[in-house]
């Protein structure tokens, strides 16, 4: 196995997602879009949790050390 040298050049290619590559309006619709799909995600396993499953977790919460 060979190991590649490494250097401290900037060797990446054009294009690499420096500051002009996503439009500020793209990164605004993007970060909205994230907060949707945490909200969802937050609400799916809201719905997957049952109470009886709620109760267990409450019960079983590890306290003082244990």
């Amino acid at each position: 196995m060979k190991l590649r040298k490494r250097t401290d050049s900037d060797d990446r290619p054009a294009g690499d997602g420096g500051a002009d590559a996503c439009p500020s309006g793209d990164l605004d619709r993007l970060q909205s879009r994230g907060a949707e799909l945490l909200g969802a995600a937050d609400a799916a396993i809201e719905r997957a949790l049952s109470g009886d499953s709620r109760k267990f977790l409450e019960a079983t919460r590890q306290q003082g050390g244990q």
